[in-house]
Formats: C-alpha cells, structure tokens, sequence
C-alpha cells in the first residue's frame, strides 16, 4: 500500500492559447490572472461500484493508488480502459464488438470515479483560485478535499462549470480532487438505425455515439471529462465572455489600403466579493487603449461596453483563396489601484459576414466585406471518435481542409460544438465554419423510422431537458463566438430542434448574444438551399458517372452531397487484418465482413474499369485514380454554374473520426487519399477545366479578382504524342465563368487518351489540369499499355527542430509518367511519417513536364531515418533519401 501525491506537469497557457512554465518542485504552478493551468496529468479512475464510499470520504482521505488505474483526462472511460490495454483497439478489425456496449451491460459499467492528488503552491491572500471543467459527458459530482463542489449535479456534455475552490484547497499539502462521472442517462439501442433507437437524442449530448451509417458505436457514448480541466486565479472581480463585433462597411478589395473599420467590444464583469469594487476596465489591441471606469456593488454581474474603436487602414481577415488571415490580439483587464484583477486576451480578426439570398435561384450567399464568395465546403464529424483530440490534430485537419482550396467546414449537428482549438485553426488557414447546435433529423423525428423506439411526434420533443439545452447554446456561443471563422448557426441536421427550443434560439438566444450572425433552423432550410423543386435538400451520397456533376440538380446550396474515399493500402492494412483485407469489393458483389463493418459505401463497376480487382494492392490502386477523378469533376461540375444555378456545395464528407470506407480526403491515421487532390484542383480559384458533358472547355473564377490569361489545350496518345491543341487568350471578371472553345474526341484512339490543360498568366507560375479520357465507353484499361517512364527526381530538405520541410522536383522525358503518389517513411520501422502536407501528389507529368512539390512534416526522427518514396502506375517504386539544402 503507498500513497501517492503526484508530482504534476502541467502545462501553463495564457487564454490566447501561448505556453509558460508551469511546474515548480512538483507542485501545481498557481497562475497569474489571465492565465491558467491545465490538470492534465496525474489522474486516476476506478469504476464507481468498486467504491465504497460517498465523495466526501473520497475525496478527504489520503489517497492510495492501488487497485486504481492511471486515467486520460481529458478522455473518456473508454480511452482509460484503453490505454490501459483492457480491450484491443476498436479501430481495428471488428475488436469494437469485443466491447460491451453500455445498452446491454448497464450504466454502472462506465459509472466511473476521476481522482487527482496533488499540492499546489501558496497563493497570496486577496487571491481566488477557481476550477474549470470545459466539458463532461454526462453528469457528474465534483469534491475537493472532503466538501461537494457543485450544489446540483452537473448535467450536459456542452456546459462548462467554474466553482471557487480557494476555501476548500490546501496550499502546500495534499489535495484529492475526485469527480464521479454518470454515462448519459439514455445511452439508446445500437440496433443499426442512424443514432440507433434515437433515445440518445433525449440527453443534450452527441447523437453519433450509438452509430450511424458511417461508424460503429462508441461502447460507451463517450462518457467522461473529456475536455480540459484548468485552474484559474482572479481577484476580487472577474472579468467574462468578452464579445468583439467588427464592422467593415462597403466592398472592400483583399490587396491595397482599406477605409477605416470599427470594432465594438463588450465583456461581462462580476464583483464576487461582499464590498463595493472600483477600479477601471481596459481594453488593449493594436496599440490602443480603451478605458471604461467602474463601481461595482456587493456581488454584482453586469455587461459593460466599451466605445466603439475605429480602426484606420486595417488589415483585414478573408476566407481562404480570397486573400489572407490577418488576426488582432486583444487584452481586457480589471485594474485596482494598478493592480489586475482579472483578464481575458482574445485573437480577432477584422472582418464582415453579410448574406442574403440569390435573386436567381433563392440559394444563400455569403459576403464576407462586401465581396460574394462561393462557397466550397466539407463537412466535418469530429476530429476523433472517442474524443482523443489535440490542437495538433486539429490544426492539420483544418489545414488539410485548406489546402483542397475549401472555404467552409462544417461542423455537423450529430457531434460537436467544436472545441476553440478547432476555431483557432479555422481562423488561421480562413475556414468559415458552418455550425450546427446538436440534433438530426433521424433523432429528432423528421420521418417515421421503423428503427426508433419512440413516434416521431416524441422524438420531434426532444431532448427531454430543453432548458438545459438552452443553458447550453448560451454558453458555448459565449465560448466561440469571437472568432472570425465563425460564419454562421444552424439548429439540426435536416430538421428543426423542438418547437420551443427553435423559437427561443430564433427570437432571443442568438438576438442577444450573437445577432450579428446568421442563425437558420435546420440545415435544408429553404431560407438556405434556395427554391427546392425537388422536395430534397441534400444528397446524393454514392459515387457517380462524371458526366452527372454537370446537370443540373436541386438545390442551390446544397449542404450535404457525397461519394467514396477509400484510403491507401497502409492505412487499409491498420484497419483489418490480411484475411479481411483479401476479401475485396468486386462489381456485383460487396466486400467481406470487415468491409461491411467499416462501413465501405461501394464503387459500382468503376474500378473494373481500370482492370480486374484481383487483391488489396489492385484495389487501393485503382481507387485512387477513380477518387481523384470523382472529386476533381464533383468540384468543377458546381463551379462551371456558379451563380447561375449554384451559390455553394459542401462536401460529404472530408474526414472520418473513426476507420471509415467512405467519404473522406484524408484517413483516421491523417493520411491524405487522391480525393483531396482531385478536390484541390477542382476547387482551384482561378481554373481551366473541360465539360464532361459538354466538351467544351472553360475558364471558372471564383476570386474576387480579375484576370487575362491565355488557356492552351493538348490532346496526348499514350506514347506522349500531341495530337491536337489549341490555344486562346481569355479575360475573366470576379466569380464568373467563360466557356472557351470545344475539345475534340480524337478519331485515331481508341481507349485511353490524355488531355492537357495549362493556364498562364503574367506573374504567376503557370498551372495544369490533366485529364486521362476515353473513346471505349466506361473502359480505361488501356492505361495499362502507357509506356513504362521512370520521372528524374530531385530533393532538398531543411530541419528546424522537429520541421522538416522539403522540395521534390520531378520531370519527364519523351513519356507520359502516371499518377505518381509521393509518401514519406520511416526506413527502420516501415511506418509512414504522419501527418505529410504536400503541395500537390498523385502527380501526372506529360512530356517535358517539370513540377516542383513542396512538403512540410513534423518528426522526431534523424534525417537518416527519413526515405521519400514514389509509387507511380508507369515505374517501379522509387525511394530517396533526404538531403539538406
């Protein structure tokens, strides 16, 4: 028997998210106002009924470790359970059904006690100390050193809790901090249906927890204190939710001096002492100084604004590939006689949303500072499945978003309030976000669904608890709404929330703490999509013949339409085992049990196009070329109307949180596929492109920009000989299509043939858009014949700590070199170096073709470890060894 007094690290922040020392000789660093401490190491965890004593026992006796186990906080029972390797990894195989699931087992099963022993330094003695929890699934009772903290049991996965602790801590000695965490009170059935039974919607909680159709359940709905847990300090008087609203007026340019902008700020201050409080609230950014002097009485809580700020020739926040991400920092402050009492910092970019909706088609439009920009978009689940999340994740998952040239993410209403880290991303790489509140409409009665326990007229009720949900908007809109990423607020996935929730968020939430953004009651909203002729919102959700992506289809913004994304072979091989894996999909008959399991959606006959399916390596192969394809022609087919019948398209989906077969530019393990390539280049702004439907090719603007280029076309046999070209100068105006000239089919092939679109411009390095064609209908196995072309590669790398960050330049001879992926590898290990943001892969070159590929990667590894591979359909695999500049 030992009794443990943890010797924390911590990690120390300042709210705009910078880092500071926070360990001293093994005690918790007592913050200075303004900053916090995150207590994210230390804990323990035990289930609940292995616990023979109340909280208040618990929590004032010295704590032994044994029989408990070291516990992931953030994290969940699972992920504890996990790490401390009590099941198998359920991204693996089928090893979730290893799992018991909390509907068959019982909530007692995943009724966990969190502790934390631990000594904190003295603090001084006009100091408070507060602790914060920003998240726990479900509800919880929360005790410090022998005293229950919350006087009501915490309720809700979104509804941060802040509790005045300095009575009960014990400066320099031990403290034992011990939270029981509850499972959601109707974890539902996961029978199969979308949210299983429904009845998880009951809870304010994530739907997604009892499966949909594109993931398994999560065994147990996410249960724990799965965001951070922080200590703060302030004074006598805190200072909360500052709100910064930024005014832009008129159509500004992205380059060029700007008219003057205003920015108007506002925060709540709170004197929790029981004397009158004087002092003076400031406001600091960009080299002014706002002041705003105060009296506050005995326990008084107030919202306070400060006059406006103009803001002369500022540098302005756009939208990715309209111009760039400028940011503020901002530090609001409580002072006392020169003394902080409390602050908050924010970052904030200058910038305005605006929107209305299309004359032509009733489709949304959005103006970010005056200019209409056409949405390109994805939606987004979460970032991992059982909500092991981190900044670093998250930043490379909104950069991914980013570099396919997307403009919104958004944040689908099964999952998340998303957490700030997300939104600092966002803000970052210009990703507006698309925020959905927490419902569906299989949850919440849009239809009759066999699958559900309760009638659709209950499930439109839900949750059964509406004043916590509305507790709930309120604080997280407070927690995000500074960021200018943050375009607009949605209700539900596909339907309305209940009756009396929607009204409340239409008519007084969203009025009062965020009238400035657009808020629409469920995602297929008229007032969004635009006139729907068709009495369908969204969809389709299965891949499709290229030439469908230039039809015509309902509606104008459509917020949900999806096709395939299965990853490469690597990734394939941590999802299932060799005997699964040798189990493929084929025309006409669907994958083994494992593939079903993860969810594969199915290419109909579109691999056998390229050649017979025969195992893992054939499939991932020729799944490549047809995501690449899929994705590139879905983007150009919305962008060749933009404005006429379309004004914007989000993708679903652009990542799974879980080992998923469909929908998806980059995989569980952050490792891109060929779709998100295909959708860089269909969502290039300024693009030459060629009509499937129509033959003809055409230049798409979706900048605010204007431009004269000139567009050259070329027709390629497969031995690399230009068959015909054509070549036109053209002048585009901002978020407009041309439509160039015809490209013909060539007489003289049959099969496979390339063509080549190049686009120059003055001042800018010229781009291509390759296409491989066919005149055989819905056959492309002539690709097999291209000539074997070993492409001659050059690389330099630069390391700076951890970056690493490289160049790969490639060019062909006399050949056509196919479809070359470039991957980067441990050579020790055999392991893929994770996550590789690439400027461009899967690169096709034509003749006397010369590209350069920039790549950037975080790893502890020596550069003698690092190897550069090529994989291509027209040489053997070509690995290189890193050089530095």
């Amino acid at each position: 028997m030992k009794t443990n007094i943890v010797h924390l690290t911590v990690i120390c922040l300042l709210l705009s998210g910078h880092t500071v020392e926070a360990q001293v000789d093994g005690h918790i660093r007592v913050p200075a106002e303004g900053e916090k401490t995150l207590l994210n190491s230390g804990w323990y965890a035990r289930r609940a009924n292995e616990i023979r004593i109340d909280g208040n026992r618990l929590s004032s006796s010295s704590f032994v470790a044994d029989g408990w186990m070291k516990a992931k906080v953030p994290g969940t029972v699972l992920t504890t359970l996990l790490e401390n390797h009590i099941f198998p990894a359920p991204e693996f195989s089928m090893n979730n059904n290893l799992i018991p699931d909390i509907h068959e087992i019982g909530r007692d099963f995943y009724t966990y006690w969190f502790v934390l022993p631990f000594r904190v330094e003295a603090w001084e003695p006009d100091q408070q100390i507060w602790l914060n929890f920003r998240g726990i699934n479900y509800k919880a009772d929360i005790f410090l050193n022998g005293k229950r903290l919350n006087t009501v049991t915490h309720e809700g996965m979104f509804l941060r809790k802040s509790f005045s602790v300095t009575p009960w801590l014990k400066p320099n000695e031990e403290n034992l901090l011990a939270v029981i965490v509850y499972p959601p009170d109707y974890p539902g059935n996961p029978n199969g249906g979308q949210g299983g039974d429904g009845e998880i919607a009951r809870n304010v909680t994530m739907q997604f927890t009892p499966g949909w159709d594109w993931i398994q359940p999560v065994r147990d709905r996410n249960t724990g204190i799965w965001d951070e847990v922080s200590i703060t300090t302030t004074r006598a008087v805190r200072v909360q939710h500052p709100y910064v609203v930024t005014k832009v007026p008129g159509v500004r340019q992205p380059e060029g001096n700007q008219k003057d902008a205003v920015v108007r700020i506002s925060a709540e201050v709170e004197n929790t002492s029981d004397i009158v409080q004087k002092g003076t609230l400031t406001c600091e950014t960009d080299g002014n100084r706002l002041t705003l002097p105060l009296t506050l009485a005995p326990r008084e809580k107030r919202q306070v604004a400060f006059k406006d700020l103009t803001v002369m020739n500022p540098r302005l926040w756009w939208p990715n590939g309209i111009g760039k991400q400028e940011l503020y920092d901002m530090r609001i402050a409580f002072e006392t006689d020169g003394q902080t009492s409390d602050s908050r910092r924010l970052r904030y970019g200058i910038r305005e949303i605006t929107t209305g909706t299309s004359p032509e088609t009733g489709g949304r439009i959005f103006r970010v500072n005056g200019q209409p920009v056409f949405i390109t978009g994805g939606n987004y689940i979460a970032s991992e499945w059982l909500l092991r999340l981190s900044p670093e994740r998250y930043r490379a998952e909104v950069r991914f978003h980013a570099e396919m040239n997307l403009r919104m993410i958004r944040v689908w209403g099964g999952a998340l309030l998303e957490r700030p880290e997300f939104y600092e991303a966002c803000d970052e790489f210009g990703l507006l976000v698309f925020q959905d509140l927490w419902g569906s409409g299989d949850c919440n009665g849009a239809w009759e669904d066999a699958m559900k326990l309760d009638s659709r007229e209950r499930r439109r009720e839900y949750p059964d608890n509406h004043d916590l949900f509305l507790a709930s908007v309120e604080d997280q809109v407070k927690m995000v709404r500074n960021h200018p990423s943050l375009g607009l607020w949605c209700g539900g996935n596909e339907w309305p929330l209940a009756k009396d929730i929607d009204e409340k968020l239409k008519s007084e939430v969203f009025p009062r703490l965020d009238p400035e953004r657009l808020f629409i009651s469920y995602s297929t909203d008229t007032v969004f999509i635009g006139r729907n002729k068709t009495g369908v919102g969204d969809g389709p959700y299965g891949i499709q013949e290229p030439e469908w992506f230039y039809e015509r289809h309902h509606p104008a913004f459509n917020p949900e339409a999806g096709s395939v994304g299965s990853p490469e072979v690597e990734s394939m091989r941590l999802m299932m085992t060799e005997r699964e894996l040798a189990q493929v999909p084929q025309t006409g008959r669907a994958g083994g049990a494992a593939w079903r399991y993860h969810k594969d959606l199915g290419y109909g006959s579109q691999l056998e196009r390229y050649g017979k399916v025969t195992d893992i390596e054939t499939y991932c192969k020729y799944a490549q070329v047809v995501n690449y394809d899929q994705y590139r022609t879905f983007m150009e087919g919305w962008a060749s109307h933009i404005w006429e019948w379309y004004t914007g398209i989000l993708i679903w989906k652009t990542q799974n949180p879980w080992t998923s077969l469909r929908g998806q530019m980059y995989d569980y393990f952050l490792d891109v596929n060929a779709s998100l390539y295909g959708t860089k280049k269909g969502c290039e702004p300024l693009h030459p492109l060629y009509n499937r439907l129509s033959g003809q090719v055409e230049l798409v603007n979706t900048a605010p920009g204007k431009h004269a280029v000139t567009v050259k076309a070329q027709i390629y046999s497969l031995s690399g000989t230009v068959l015909w070209e054509k070549e036109t100068d053209a002048y585009i105006l901002p978020a407009s299509v041309e439509r160039l000239f015809f490209a013909p089919v060539p007489e003289q092939v049959e099969g496979v043939y390339f063509l080549k679109l190049t686009l120059s411009e003055a001042g800018r390095e010229p781009t291509d858009n390759i296409y491989w064609l066919t005149t055989a209908e819905k056959d492309c196995t002539t690709l097999s014949a291209l000539p074997e072309c070993r492409p001659e590669v050059e690389i330099s790398f630069e390391k700076t700590g951890r970056e690493y960050t490289g160049t790969i330049r490639m060019e062909t001879g006399r050949n056509i070199s196919f479809f070359n992926r470039i991957k980067v590898f441990d050579r020790q290990t055999g392991d893929r170096v994770l996550p590789v943001h690439y400027s461009d892969n899967y690169v096709t070159l034509m003749p006397g073709d010369r590209k350069n590929i920039r790549l950037t990667f975080s790893s502890a590894l020596p550069e003698e470890r690092i190897a550069i591979v090529v994989d291509s359909w027209t040489s053997e695999r070509l690995t290189f060894l890193i050089q530095k500049k």
